[in-house]
């Protein structure tokens, strides 16, 4: 009934699927028809809709022994060969990462056209694989080049002459795949990254070929239709499962009945209609229904069957904790990132591994190698082994955030890393190993900080603070560094025994700004990843960061004269952070400071509503998988699918908004996230039973291990990559696109998971806003004015305030009464005294509070 994606069928259940297929097979048969306007299932681009898009290859990667030239000969742009002896040309498929050739290959064909200068030219074509680790009969296959673990496998067709003769003129060669596939058993069809010429001969000659191209009639791959979220849910949460496919071939609709089983007998715990989500989503090329369970409190084991679908969903589970072990391994992530050290199997199991690189720890300038420094440490930043201040720089912001909202999901002990035990949470401590690098990563003299350590080995290895002999200290980077060594500053500062470690953040991030007042124009990071075009918005967040850690008012000053610079960025619902774009981040600590002013935060406060409402509405309205990146899928989304709704959590928190809207779109992008998608896919290692299983990663694919560490979130599907942009997606350790994961992908995905974790068990609520009717007033000499304070969020357990005159003697609090009714308190001011002064009220626990300016005349 449904082709592709993985058949899983567990002995009791063969009954109640035999019972399903039978009711099936009785069905009407899903048929080809037109599109109509009567049918809304119909997609708009017609019957073949959903057919494999043609392949064109015209890319020339590389050759050896032939020389290829792009010409017009005969008519025809082509690639001109001029062969000597034994040669190869290759072209690439996919960029230089992988194509799956797999849904092609029953039925689909190689085509082209070839001339030749003399005719009968030997020519053979094919293609090339690449793949780390194959796997042939149980056992890793290995070549003897210097790279064992990373082997390539050809597979090439016959002769070009067997199947049409080359001659004088052009000539149309037409090859079934499978012909060639077929012709290497090792050959791996879903990693395929060459196309690949190559001679029988080794007399010199001269071709040319031209419109190469693959086709086939067969269509794109769709998953099993029941799509949940593999891991679990929480039984306060939005619960439910997407069922999607092409309309042909799923018949189920609006109304069809499913029911969510109970794993241990298969009895029904609870019974409903799908309704549907979408009738064409062009994303997917599927019609979307949704089974909507959200009222099933029960815990345990479950799978959902729909009826007219024969295939039940993966398990899953529904209980308080389900997301306990996934915030571990989500937060171990970075253990397993550590740079240069060695990880011990105590600490790391069958991970353990030697530290690389350990030439970190003396390592050269590029633009003076006579100088070197200590920046040992730190984190890699992804797949590869650089190390990168920015990426790191938010990443440890992220993490900041994940401990200061959920303290309780974090403790001593959580991670098994070397330093649990020491009476640190884990966290805290993991985070301390990259801000120890950022220490190390400041220049001495200038106090600015050096971009990155490249990712090459010795003797390629470098900081990398130019491409010359000039040393370059870029001033965005500097910023980023600036705002996360500050930010850290204020959350080690509330650590009993970390007040001096603190103190050293604050010192360092104090020198980075001395440095940014020093370079007042933008400095350019000196090549290389992560770069940036201007840093306007990077000294914002590091000012509004620095003010919330020191009250200074020059900080204050810097951000009440640009606040109003980054409007745009509250336009667009599918992004809120990210890195070389803190300026929401900035924003955040501001209001958070002891004293905001009130212009900027009554400026943002109407700027964020508006940003929140359309968040809340794309994801929970527009958005068909309710992922807040909506029809964004593009290189590393994924990470604006965890931070989206983290940035929205922090922001309501601060304006006294946070509700179950805030849950709701939290929900909805971690059910995408592991496994409420198109693919039917976890992108997340370790979890789920259609999960990913391994990434482009330069550590895991090449230790001779069938799975790497769990926790591991990869950017997920790059549109262009494939007909639906949902769908663009290959499992493949060569796609750094799309299965490479980031310091920056794993860190808000840390804040969204203990985030749903705490709403099921539920701290207590603190004031987070306090809101005046009035802020500033001029009084006439014993005259009184009345003032009311409303504090958020409404959630807030004590909503009691303190109000007190820094200056009695112009003006003096009569009263304040607390209405616990309504939650507000009013106060009356008395002016006593010519001046001018200020009247401070605070929450309770004294991290909220809000400013009413008085002054006093005699007249």
């Amino acid at each position: 009934m449904f082709t592709g994606g993985k058949l899983r069928v567990r002995k009791k259940w063969f009954p109640m699927i035999l019972a399903l297929t039978m009711a099936c097979s009785m069905l009407p048969q899903p048929v080809s028809v037109h599109a109509s306007e009567t049918n809304p299932y119909l997609p708009p681009e017609g019957p073949e809709w959903n057919k494999l898009r043609d392949l064109n290859i015209d890319s020339y990667a590389w050759g050896y022994g032939s020389t290829v030239t792009s010409v017009s000969y005969a008519g025809r742009q082509a690639f001109r060969h001029d062969v000597t002896g034994s040669w190869a040309s290759q072209f690439i498929m996919n960029g230089w990462q992988t194509f799956n050739l797999a849904p092609y290959d029953e039925n689909g064909t190689l085509e082209f056209d070839i001339i030749g200068q003399a005719g009968g030219e030997q020519v053979q074509i094919g293609f090339q694989d690449v793949v780390h680790e194959r796997r042939v009969n149980g056992a890793f296959f290995t070549d003897s080049d210097a790279q064992p673990e990373e082997t390539r496998q050809d597979a090439l067709s016959q002769d070009m002459n067997s199947y049409v003769p080359v001659t004088r003129e052009w000539q149309h060669v037409s090859i079934p795949l499978k012909t060639i596939t077929g012709s290497n058993a090792l050959f791996e069809k879903k990693q395929v990254q060459l196309l690949k010429l190559t001679g029988t001969s080794s007399s010199p000659s001269t071709f040319w070929i031209s419109n190469i191209r693959i086709v086939s009639p067969d269509k794109e791959a769709s998953a099993m239709p029941i799509k949940v979220n593999q891991v679990g849910y929480t039984p306060g949460s939005d619960k439910y499962a997407l069922v999607s496919g092409y309309y042909n071939e799923v018949s189920a609709g609006p109304g069809t009945p499913f029911q969510v089983r109970r794993q241990s007998d298969d009895s029904i715990a609870y019974s409903g209609q799908l309704s549907l989500v979408k009738a064409y989503d062009a994303l997917s090329g599927e019609k979307v229904l949704k089974a909507d369970f959200t009222p099933l409190k029960e815990t345990g084991s479950f799978y959902v069957t729909v009826n007219e679908v024969a295939v039940p969903s993966v398990p899953f589970e529904i209980n308080s904790g389900v997301y306990g072990g996934l915030l571990k391994d989500v937060t171990k992530f970075f253990y397993y990132q550590r740079a240069n050290a060695d990880l011990q199997a105590a600490h790391a199991g069958e991970y353990a591994r030697t530290g690389a690189h350990k030439q970190d720890a003396a390592l050269p300038l590029q633009s003076n190698s006579s100088i070197t420094r200590d920046v040992s440490g730190g984190w890699w930043d992804a797949g590869d082994t650089g190390k990168y201040v920015t990426a790191g720089a938010t990443a440890v912001s992220d993490l900041l955030w994940a401990y200061e909202t959920f303290p309780k999901q974090f403790r001593d002990g959580q991670l098994n890393i070397p330093e649990s035990g020491n009476g640190v949470p884990d966290l805290l401590d993991e985070i301390k190993f990259e801000t120890d690098f950022f220490l190390k990563m400041q220049d001495p003299v200038s106090g600015g900080f050096y971009a990155y350590v490249n990712r090459e080995p010795v003797p390629n290895r470098y900081i990398m603070d130019g491409t010359g002999s000039a040393s370059v200290i870029p001033t965005a980077q500097t910023a980023n560094t600036v705002g996360a060594l500050a930010h850290a500053a204020v959350v080690f500062k509330g650590v009993p025994g970390q007040s001096a470690y603190a103190a050293k953040l604050l010192a360092a991030a104090v020198r980075g700004w001395n440095f940014l007042e020093v370079n007042p124009q933008y400095i350019a990071q000196p090549d290389g990843p992560y770069n940036d075009q201007e840093d306007l918005n990077d000294r914002f967040y590091a000012a509004a960061v620095l003010y919330r850690a020191t009250g200074e008012q020059k900080y204050n000053a810097y951000v009440q004269a640009h606040y109003q610079a980054f409007a745009s960025k509250f336009s667009t619902a599918d992004f809120s952070h990210g890195i070389n774009g803190m300026e929401m981040i900035g924003y955040y600590h501001y209001l958070k400071s002891n004293m905001p002013d009130a212009a900027v935060k009554a400026w943002f406060t109407q700027q964020f509503t508006a940003w929140r409402a359309k968040v809340i509405d794309t994801t929970l309205n527009t958005a068909v998988w309710r992922n807040s990146t909506n029809e964004g899928f593009y290189w590393g989304a994924n990470s604006n699918v965890a931070s989206v709704p983290m940035s929205l959590a922090i922001g309501s928190m601060i304006t006294g908004q946070y509700n179950a809207e805030n849950l709701k779109v939290a929900s909805g992008n971690l059910h995408y996230l592991l496994g409420i998608n198109p693919l039917q896919l976890s992108y997340i290692t370790g979890h789920g039973e259609n999960r990913i299983h391994r990434t482009h990663h330069e550590i895991f694919m090449r230790d001779f291990k069938v799975e790497m560490p769990g926790g591991y979130m990869v950017g997920g599907p790059n549109n262009g990559k494939a007909k639906f942009p949902a769908k663009a997606y290959n499992h493949s350790t060569v796609d750094w696109e799309t299965n490479e994961q980031a310091l920056n992908y794993n860190s808000p995905l840390v804040f969204l998971t203990a985030m749903m974790l705490a709403a099921e068990q539920p701290e207590k609520v603190y004031v987070s806003s306090i809101t005046l009717n009035k802020t500033t007033e001029t009084l006439k000499l014993r005259s009184q004015s009345t003032v009311t304070a409303s504090v958020g969020p409404e959630t807030a357990e004590n909503k009691r305030v303190t109000v007190k005159s820094k200056n009695p003697n112009v003006a003096k609090v009569a009263y304040a009464v607390y209405d616990a009714s309504t939650g507000q308190t009013s106060f009356t001011v008395s002016a006593v005294g010519i001046g001018s002064t200020q009247i401070v009220v605070t929450s309770q626990d004294g991290k909220a509070s809000a400013l009413y300016n008085i002054s006093v005349t005699r007249k």
